[in-house]
């Protein structure tokens, strides 16, 4: 039994707060009339094909020759092929199998199951199989065998996530528990069985291409005696492929219409057993969760280059929540009070329309349901790690789980925390100088003129104060205001055309782009945000470096700031270089898809250009060998800088045909990682830069307060 201490209290509901709305099962209705339809087409399908095969196979010849020969083998294999295309899809149903959980034994953790079995008795749900626990911030309920679930009343298993563990209060884990036992009860989670397997089969169908449709192309290709059969069969499936696209955006339709309205139901169970605050203000704060966790999972990857592990990647991401706490609590005191009660924690918003294939409701959506009735509950501020037996043994063995699954490593050695922190620490070392100065340099290139144009600009000035410093900021703001305003109306954009805007259309430029222009309108856009960030930030630029330069030089540290516009300038160049490398391997690439069918020459064109861009990328990167390189948080190496940008070195493609052996798939996957890590190192160089200029500000007011230089 559990503690009675560990159990929050539970409110006291009206009756029928849980009971099943009339709109929940007009949409459960319809569900299984689209899955009804499918699986009668389907089947019908497959049994016209089987026959017309047999048919092919028993229809007599006639007279017999070359020609009725070739016809009985054509009508034979058409057939034939038209059948295996139906059904093959159907061996490829598969129980999903998850290698990144751990179940946790009853008789190990006696209080959670206890836990979870009193939110079973007071919920009417049934007790789950397993219990598991994954690394992330989730919580889910699935069948112990989904396609068995299609027949028969299988178990189902309930998984909670670390990361979730680490977000919540007590209260706040109660209600999402209890939530996912909404799901539990709930008869109509059997449809999302069918539903899934309809899909894996349409899905299979429509756009999967294997073995089976090399096999017909190859068919098609040989000589039109033998291939008549295959041109015919073609357009049939072309006609197939289409029907079945069809369904598959139906199905989907119905069945998130009907997945949004589980939410809805299963909120109101979590609201029977936690209040109607609980399950909002955990929708609220799961927001923060996924991105500590985010972070952690970052530094975890970008720390193994440096071969720094983490025993326990948990005690890192609590420590995130705590830094953050007083932030979170800042938040929540400005919040509102709702109308109905309790606190306002989402508002409506420009996008919180929902879209035909959203599963979830938007949250402000949810909030005003859960809060219709206002249910009064306390909550208990504790955390859910009390429910655990051995926390830190079992984050450890989540944490090794992470590693292996994740990272793709399996560490046996391992860093004390204190050393992992101080990698945090250095990595997020100058993110309030990044804030300082808008997060200008995420989005671009700080512009660097030659050396001797600095120079001598710099020397030309006369007079810098510290108010020369602040109206650069300010003027930073009010270019930045323009980008900033560009990068709203793309969101707008993106959500009309998904269908999830409240607003039909938007205005730029004096000209309105409705649904039917909104790409048209997305491009506008795009080639403004270029046009400001290529443009309007070129003088801003400049006026920074020469500033700071004159006052360098007034304070002796002159060659130190030019040797990191230098090293920043390389560290430019090589970002440039990789991204342009991509570019032109895809650009070249979609031309050769879009010629159709290509020969062979085609393919050592492209397979050449390919190396010559490889070249060229490798000769950039060669360029760290010479480089007077000055160390950055992080990366204190020359070595360490060049492995991150390429781990062997240098790029290899090999020769021959880049196409064979999944060569071109490795190259793009190199240079996209090479991307990330350039960037990470740019950003660590602005950093630089930015806390030498911090150090200058510093000396001029210390010297001359607000006085010319």
């Amino acid at each position: 039994m559990i503690a009675k201490n560990n159990y929050p209290k539970s409110p006291t509901i009206p009756e029928g707060l849980t009971k099943l709305p009339n709109t929940y099962k007009f949409k459960a209705f319809f569900a299984i009339v689209a899955i009804v339809l499918f699986f009668a087409l389907y089947t019908s399908l497959v049994v016209a094909l089987f026959y017309l095969t047999k048919l092919a196979i028993t229809y007599p010849m006639g007279s017999i020759n070359k020609i009725t020969i070739l016809l009985k083998i054509g009508a034979i294999a058409g057939a034939g092929m038209l059948f295996v295309f139906t059904l093959k899809f159907v061996f490829k149903l598969r129980n999903p199998t998850r290698t990144n959980r751990l179940k946790l034994d009853s008789n190990t953790h006696p209080e959670l199951w206890s836990f979870v079995h009193q939110i079973c008795t007071e919920t009417g749900a049934p007790k789950p199989k397993n219990i598991y626990v994954d690394p992330d911030v989730n919580a889910y309920v699935s069948y112990s065998n989904m396609w068995l679930s299609l027949l028969l009343p299988i178990k189902k298993e309930l998984t909670i996530g670390i990361g979730l563990i680490d977000s919540l209060n007590l209260s706040e884990f109660k209600a999402v528990i209890s939530h996912e036992f909404g799901h539990f009860a709930q008869k109509s989670m059997k449809i999302g069985s069918y539903i899934h397997s309809a899909n894996t089969i349409i899905h299979g169908m429509i756009y999967d291409r294997d073995s089976w449709d090399s096999a017909l192309e190859s068919w098609r290709a040989s000589d039109i005696r033998l291939s008549l059969a295959a041109w015919l069969i073609t357009p049939v499936i072309w006609v197939i492929r289409q029907t079945l696209a069809l369904f598959y955006q139906l199905l989907n339709i119905m069945y998130s219409s009907l997945s949004r309205e589980m939410e809805f139901n299963a909120d109101k169970v979590a609201i029977s057993t936690s209040g109607s605050d609980a399950i909002i203000s955990a929708l609220w704060k799961l927001d923060s969760g996924f991105d500590y966790w985010n972070q952690t999972l970052n530094h975890a990857y970008l720390a193994l280059s440096k071969e720094v592990y983490s025993e326990n990647l948990y005690v890192h991401n609590q420590k995130l929540h705590e830094e953050h706490l007083p932030h979170q609590q800042k938040k929540l005191d400005e919040l509102q009070a709702h109308p109905l009660g309790g606190i306002a924690y989402f508002t409506t918003t420009s996008t919180s329309k929902v879209g035909m294939y959203a599963s979830h409701p938007p949250n402000d959506h949810r909030q005003e349901s859960a809060k219709l009735p206002y249910i009064a509950c306390e909550q208990d501020l504790r955390s859910p790690w009390i429910l655990f037996s051995n926390p830190v043994q079992l984050q450890q063995t989540v944490t090794a789980l992470v590693y292996k699954e994740y990272l793709q490593k399996s560490p046996t050695e391992f860093s004390s925390p204190e050393d992992f922190e101080h990698f945090i620490a250095q990595e997020k070392l100058g993110d309030d100088l990044l804030q300082e100065y808008h997060h200008t340099f995420a989005e671009r290139h700080l512009h660097l003129e030659p050396i001797e144009t600095l120079l001598s600009t710099s020397d030309a000035i006369t007079a810098v104060s510290a108010t020369t410093i602040t109206d650069l900021k300010e003027e930073l703001k009010k270019r930045m205001q323009p980008f900033q305003e560009i990068g709203i109306l793309i969101e707008q954009a993106v959500a009309i055309a998904q269908g999830t805007a409240t607003s039909s259309s938007f205005h730029f430029q004096q000209k309105e782009y409705t649904k039917k222009t909104v790409e048209e309108g997305y491009l506008k856009l795009l080639e403004e945000r270029e046009r400001i960030l290529q443009e309007d930030f070129k003088q801003w630029d400049i006026d920074f470096c020469v500033i700071h330069l004159h006052l360098a030089t007034r304070f002796d540290s002159r060659a130190d700031l030019l040797h990191l516009y230098e090293q920043h300038a390389y560290f430019t160049e090589l970002y440039s270089t990789v991204n342009r490398s991509k570019m032109a391997i895809m650009s070249a690439f979609q031309e050769l898809q879009e010629q159709g069918q290509f020969e062979e020459g085609d393919q050592v064109k492209f397979s050449n250009l390919v190396r010559e861009v490889v070249s060229l990328l490798n000769k950039c990167i060669q360029k760290i060998d010479t480089l007077n390189f000055s160390p950055l948080p992080n990366i204190e190496t020359k070595q360490e800088l060049k492995t991150l940008v390429q781990p062997s070195g240098e790029l290899v493609v090999g020769s021959g045909n880049v196409f064979e052996n999944q060569r071109l798939e490795n190259c793009i996957q190199h240079i996209e990682k090479a991307i990330h890590s350039c960037h990470r190192i740019e950003q660590k160089s602005i950093v630089r830069i930015l806390s030498h200029h911090k150090k200058l500000h510093e000396q001029l007011r210390a010297s001359c307060v607000d006085q010319v230089v």
